[in-house]
């Protein structure tokens, strides 16, 4: 699309609203997961239908939207990364406002030296009741109180997942351990959660 109608990656970014022409780069790369904002704007710039761009984003948001409302998840800080992998994230006082029907929505930030690639200076919005496809980003519940962020590389190989996991290479996992990764949000929307009770 953007050969045929002779458009560069900085013209799709201003159009769509994102800061440099390297956004759109990481989302064409898979390395900002796309959500339906995101498939809007894209559609709208191209001039093609969002359905088009992702059609399973845009036929779950249909078939949720009723069950779907503004939520406050809570956020927790992951502080330290070794060989890919993280502890128990330490709960914060602030929540970030996300469009989910799930009720167990949470979200992470990393300190600025660990995060995960295609995370820096994003928070990380999880949803544990998604059902993650082949090229998703997820998070993956090792044990109890030791994660890992990947991709998602192959889906149900003898009932078992394949995730890429930077510092740990490809492993092995179950459905059931794998949260998918529903969106990055910005930093700026994070809130403090004593002001959200009082408003």
């Amino acid at each position: 699309m953007k050969i045929t109608k002779r458009i560069t990656q900085a013209d799709v970014s201003a159009a769509c609203g994102w800061t440099s022409a390297s956004t759109f780069n990481r989302v064409l790369s898979g390395k900002i997961p796309l959500t339906l904002g995101s498939v809007t704007k894209l559609a709208k710039a191209l001039g093609v239908s969002p359905g088009s761009i992702s059609p399973r984003l845009v036929q779950e948001t249909d078939a949720d939207e009723s069950s779907r409302s503004i939520r406050l998840v809570p956020v927790s800080a992951v502080k330290d990364i070794r060989r890919g992998s993280w502890g128990e994230p330490f709960l914060t006082t602030q929540c970030f406002p996300f469009f989910t029907a799930d009720p167990t929505a949470y979200a992470l930030t990393f300190d600025l030296e660990v995060p995960p690639e295609g995370t820096l200076g994003w928070v990380v919005i999880v949803e544990p009741a998604g059902s993650p496809v082949t090229g998703d980003c997820v998070v993956i519940r090792h044990s109890p109180g030791k994660y890992s962020y990947g991709r998602l590389t192959i889906s149900d190989v003898d009932g078992a997942f394949a995730v890429e996991v930077d510092g740990l290479g490809k492993i092995l996992t179950t459905p059931s351990r794998c949260m998918l990764v529903a969106a990055l949000g910005r930093h700026s929307e994070l809130r403090d959660f004593r002001a959200c009770a009082e408003k």
